[in-house]
């Protein structure tokens, strides 16, 4: 099958594919505006976005299981879109290298990257068909109607940093006017999230607290990174706070600000003004003292690897230093855009 002929196929199962071309670039495989002074439009429709539990692999391919409703036109298109442009086209066999590059790291590396970011040991086990499938799952995935889907065609599209996110209204669509290739940004991870859970180093504009548990005054202090659990007020996003006996839970906590350094603070301060914290100012400067100290301990550790691996997460953990320092003062949030 090649690209105008999926396409044809997408488009008669309810799909969009306006002003867009596949090839390589900058980034790898990616989608491409035809004419980047008009606009581009990818649309999948729910009856083609297959959710992650119902596919497995069978004789080497990534297909839809027999137990899946998903209709039989759907499914072969599935497939078929699988066996070309996806899993059979080379991601499976850079699934593999990257499973073999966990794999292969050191002991050393691994304990100074376990010491302060969860990662279940599974993700350092030789590769596997298994294993791929659980990686593709984690990572070629989006959330859609509280599942896990594969979005077919849109998936192709390349991550940016400073573009808008996907449109799940009805389905899931990247649109806009794009000067050269199309991108949509994954998530709301920050460049330590992205580079550990996706695989690539790309530069945000905000940084997040690592994931913690410490005492501070006669409390508790948890920090998370559920980066989805969010408050609203003017503009501004805001962590879920909430007190349970003597522990202090922060859904997250955005210690660096890329635009607006002065937001950090001021956000912190006003999540937890109901909390019965009394040195809250001495609390943020605190977290930021950790979060440093675990990067730095990390990089220390990592010294003597030189593998892209490892030369990955280190640009990362200095770049995740980089945004942790740009907040001082502390601004109104009388109102101003969302802080990310």
């Amino acid at each position: 099958m090649d690209w105008n002929t999926l396409l044809a196929e997408f488009r008669a199962l309810g799909g969009t594919a306006e002003n867009v071309t596949l090839r390589q670039g900058a980034r790898g495989r990616g989608v491409f505006a035809v004419d980047p002074a008009k606009p581009v439009r990818l649309f999948v429709p729910p009856n083609l976005l297959v959710p992650g539990e119902d596919t497995e692999i069978r004789n080497g391919c990534l297909v839809v299981k027999a137990s899946s409703s998903l209709g039989e036109r759907e499914r072969a298109f599935f497939d078929c879109y699988q066996q070309n442009f996806s899993w059979g086209a080379g991601v499976f066999e850079d699934l593999w290298q990257t499973q073999r590059a966990w794999n292969q790291l050191s002991q050393n590396f691994r304990d100074a990257l376990t010491a302060f970011w969860p990662i279940d040991a599974e993700n350092f086990s030789e590769p596997s068909e298994d294993m791929c499938h659980k990686r593709y799952l984690n990572t070629r995935t989006i959330k859609y109607c509280e599942n896990r889907v594969v979005m077919p065609v849109v998936e192709l599209v390349n991550h940016g940093s400073h573009v808008p996110g996907y449109n799940r209204k009805d389905g899931i669509a990247v649109e806009g006017v794009f000067a050269e290739e199309v991108l949509s940004i994954y998530g709301s991870e920050d460049c330590w999230g992205t580079a550990v859970n996706y695989g690539f180093c790309a530069a945000r504009n905000y940084a997040h607290a690592l994931p913690g548990a410490f005492k501070f005054e006669d409390y508790r202090i948890r920090i998370s990174r559920a980066t989805h659990q969010v408050e609203r007020y003017n503009g501004f996003v805001l962590p879920v706070v909430r007190v349970d006996g003597d522990t202090v839970h922060f859904s997250f906590l955005t210690l660096g600000n890329e635009r607006y350094p002065n937001a950090p603070r001021a956000v912190f301060l006003h999540a937890i003004k109901n909390t019965p914290i009394e040195r809250r100012d001495e609390l943020f400067d605190l977290v930021q003292h950790y979060n440093r100290l675990l990067l730095l301990k990390f990089l220390r550790g990592s010294e003597g690897s030189a593998t892209p691996l490892v030369a990955m997460l280190r640009s990362a953990a200095y770049q995740q230093l980089d945004t942790l320092s740009r907040h001082w003062g502390s601004g109104s949030l009388a109102a101003a855009p969302e802080n990310s």
